[in-house]
């Protein structure tokens, strides 16, 4: 006991400054981790601004921004069917402050579709979706079919049909190649630059058929320049109750929702990870974001582990497809 005080009193008198150093870092929370957020949130667009998805992600942000206590910064990056987006969130720190507005082809059939993409499904960590949406079939007010066994039965009288997606490998794309694997029609394909163009090519007389959201086709079809043939949806829409679905043709293989989500580069911490989640459940609950969600874009969230196996599944479902009938760029 001697020994040891005579060792605690010379090492006292040696080193004065260690105590009292301890004690001030100690004090200073130096070793505290940093409560986040401390700065603002990037939100990367992979569309360009001024559409739905950017009115959207401004609701979701001022929804953060309340409840965070941080700024949340929207950067649009469009390009490359989403990938020049997701590569961009991909590189960035693990740290929270950098989030990917996540679309469905982004990592489950742009993974399949494009063999020298530069990101891979494990370099992201999924946080919530955000909402559903079924895809919808439009013709022309005057079409010669009004429903979707009407319309199987032009499109064989016809030899082929060819109709409009936002783009090769897209939802509707894979919906349309699918159904006309068992209609036994063949549906020629129209890849455009968004949906826009194509409905708008539709009403022109141009393009027969659009297959794809209704967020571009809802205002000419409550107007009865266009109309509905089928839907995607499990159950017929509320705000479309007109519009029968697959289901009640007899497609059930054809009921089929996408998503929309929410993403951060992986290897995000636990803890920021739910924080973040719980502040987008509550964002989508608001009625900031709902009203701006489009008619058949349905709230949903999800756990992240949920979102991820949702993704698996989308994947597992869809890459058969692809291959099958050779979309792979």
């Amino acid at each position: 006991m001697e020994a040891a005080a005579n060792f605690a009193a010379t090492s006292n008198r040696r080193f004065p400054f260690w105590g009292m150093a301890l004690c001030a870092v100690v004090a200073s929370g130096a070793f505290a981790q940093e409560p986040f957020p401390s700065k603002p949130i990037r939100f990367v667009l992979p569309y360009t601004a001024g559409g739905g998805s950017d009115r959207l992600m401004r609701a979701l942000g001022e929804e953060l921004r309340e409840r965070l206590g941080q700024p949340v910064l929207v950067e649009s990056r469009p390009g490359a069917n989403t990938m020049v987006a997701a590569e961009l969130v991909a590189r960035a720190r693990n740290d929270g402050y950098t989030l990917l507005y996540l679309g469905w082809a982004t990592i489950t059939t742009n993974l399949v579709i494009y063999k020298n993409i530069s990101y891979k499904l494990e370099d992201f960590q999924p946080i919530t979706t955000l909402y559903r949406s079924p895809l919808t079939l439009v013709v022309k007010k005057d079409f010669p079919a009004s429903n979707l066994k009407e319309l199987i039965g032009y499109a064989r009288n016809k030899g082929s049909l060819a109709y409009g997606t936002a783009g090769t490998g897209s939802s509707p794309n894979l919906l349309l190649v699918r159904l006309s694997k068992a209609s036994g029609v063949n549906f020629e394909h129209v890849p455009y630059k968004g949906e826009a163009p194509a409905v708008q090519d539709v009403m022109g007389g141009h393009l027969p058929l659009f297959a794809g959201s209704l967020s571009n086709s809802a205002p000419s079809i409550r107007a009865g320049n266009l109309k509905a043939i089928v839907t995607s949806s499990g159950e017929r829409l509320p705000n479309f109750p007109d519009i029968p679905t697959f289901r009640e043709a007899g497609f059930e293989e054809h009921v089929f929702t996408y998503w929309h989500g929410v993403a951060a580069p992986a290897g995000l911490s636990r803890a920021i990870l739910d924080r973040l989640h719980a502040a987008f459940v509550a964002a989508v609950e608001s009625k900031r974001v709902r009203g701006v969600l489009e008619p058949d874009q349905i709230p949903t969230t999800m756990s992240p582990d949920a979102f991820s196996e949702q993704i698996r599944r989308d994947i597992e479902t869809w890459g058969p497809v692809i291959r099958a009938n050779n979309l792979v760029e």
